[in-house]
């Protein structure tokens, strides 16, 4: 077992956030013999807590009837949606203690390999994929953490291989965690309004980095700027890439449609054609090189690749195929939530063919990155939630533009101006909390519109 969080037992811990992984982290807590106090900004009664009403271990309060920290607190797990100032955050700090998150927790106790994937953008896609080329090759994998199931959840299971979805709020409370292969699969801004500015933003991403080893394996996009300017300050002693655009001389690289992996002294082998990537577009061709070198590090074998491919369906709400109505094709790319992944959907389309549905919930950056595609791809923007001002006024002599409160008059918009060989896109650029508790929320009720519109149509 690795060395674990805290050198002397905890007894009571706070537990800041009962989202997902704060739920989890008060069951493996109380598992452990640790009383919580569990604490949220959201009203508790909301919550549903009704698991630890008869635990006289767990104390559940709203964050804002806590006025102090306790003094038998020996330490806090922050959820990732909990901002690290925090009063009783910082106050906790300031006595020494440790504050740390469900990834942190979980560590010490997970027996076996961690495999770890982040980046702005594609992080769920690469996760399902290196756990898809794992399954084929016979491996006994979990796929978790941000992808949905908590690491801590795991502790305990009968697996070899964690494949571990990290974002930038999780690793910014991390202090021991050492994954034996990391990608960083690309960087854009993202999450400003929460990191304060770009060089924040990447220094949480390449956390990830800070604690391997000798014999661990870090793995970069090389076609990424701002990731190969971080891959050259990384000490990991090996440093793998990979490129659609150019060849690598340690990892792998497409050449006349074929994936081939390169290493030093070695000679190269195919891993993969590009035609049996089973998701569209040239981002799913880098985050299926990202997965297949994740996989090599694990030792699964070349050959093995292509079968883990072909078995992957793909995720929902990225750029998932909704329907085809009188020759328009509809698409669902509500997980689109930044303007990197606004920006690499758009790529796979045909010039001036996009009625693309933008807008919700601001994270923060310059949205004038997105004028060179929009003038490019899109034939006509449709402009929702708080940002729709914004967008309006950075994008309007790129592409004809309306505006919308919500998304059920966007669609009914777009339906009528959409023609035969053209698509209608949701990829908002924004996160969905102005009108949705999640992007999967807003994918839903965008798919069960375009249904309905097409049930009408056709009678």
């Amino acid at each position: 077992m690795r060395v674990p969080w805290s050198a002397s037992p905890w007894r009571r811990v706070l537990v800041y956030g009962l989202g997902i992984s704060g739920r989890a982290a008060v069951r493996f807590l109380r598992h452990q013999g640790v009383a919580v106090l569990a604490i949220n900004d959201r009203e508790p009664e909301r919550l549903g807590l009704a698991e630890w009403s008869a635990d006289d271990g767990v104390e559940v309060a709203a964050a804002s009837a806590v006025n102090s920290l306790p003094d038998d607190i020996d330490g806090v797990v922050l959820s990732p949606g909990v901002p690290p100032d925090r009063p009783l955050v910082t106050l906790a700090r300031e006595r020494g203690l440790p504050v740390i998150g469900e990834i942190e927790l979980a560590f010490p106790f997970i027996e076996g390999k961690v495999v770890a994937i982040t980046g702005s953008n594609g992080k769920s896609t690469t996760t399902a994929l290196t756990g898809s080329m794992l399954e084929a090759a016979g491996r006994a994998a979990v796929v978790c953490g941000n992808f949905g199931r908590p690491l801590v959840d795991c502790v305990g299971a009968e697996a070899d291989i964690y494949v571990t979805e990290l974002s930038s709020f999780q690793l910014e409370s991390t202090d021991t965690f050492r994954p034996c292969a990391a990608v960083l699969l690309n960087l854009s801004p993202d999450h400003l309004d929460r990191h304060g500015d770009l060089a924040s933003y990447t220094a949480a991403k390449a956390a990830i980095f800070d604690n391997q080893q000798d014999d661990d394996i870090a793995v970069f996009n090389a076609d990424d700027p701002i990731v190969v300017e971080i891959a050259q300050r990384i000490q990991s002693p090996r440093r793998r890439f990979f490129s659609h655009r150019s060849i690598v001389e340690d990892g792998c690289y497409l050449e006349d449609g074929v994936v081939f992996e390169v290493a030093p002294g070695a000679s190269r082998q195919p891993l993969f054609a590009a035609r049996d990537v089973p998701v569209p577009g040239t981002h799913n061709l880098e985050n299926a090189m990202a997965g297949a070198l994740l996989a090599r590090a694990v030792g699964v074998e070349a050959e093995q690749l292509a079968s883990g491919l072909a078995a992957f369906k793909g995720l929902p709400h990225r750029v998932e195929r909704v329907l085809e109505q009188d020759g328009v094709v509809w698409y669902d790319d509500s997980k689109g939530t930044n303007f990197g992944a606004t920006s690499k959907s758009l790529e796979g389309f045909v010039d001036g063919t996009v009625h693309l549905i933008l807008g919700g919930r601001s994270k923060g950056g310059d949205a004038g990155v997105l004028r060179d595609i929009v003038g490019r791809k899109v034939r006509r923007l449709y402009l929702i939630g708080e940002a729709a001002g914004e967008f309006d006024r950075i994008l309007a002599d790129m592409a004809p533009v309306e505006r919308f409160g919500a998304l059920d008059r966007a669609v009914v918009a777009a339906s009528r101006q959409a023609r035969a060989g053209e698509v209608v896109l949701l990829s908002p650029a924004c996160s969905s909390f102005d009108q949705y508790d999640n992007f999967m929320r807003r994918g839903e009720h965008f798919q069960r519109l375009v249904r309905a519109l097409a049930e009408v149509a056709n009678g």
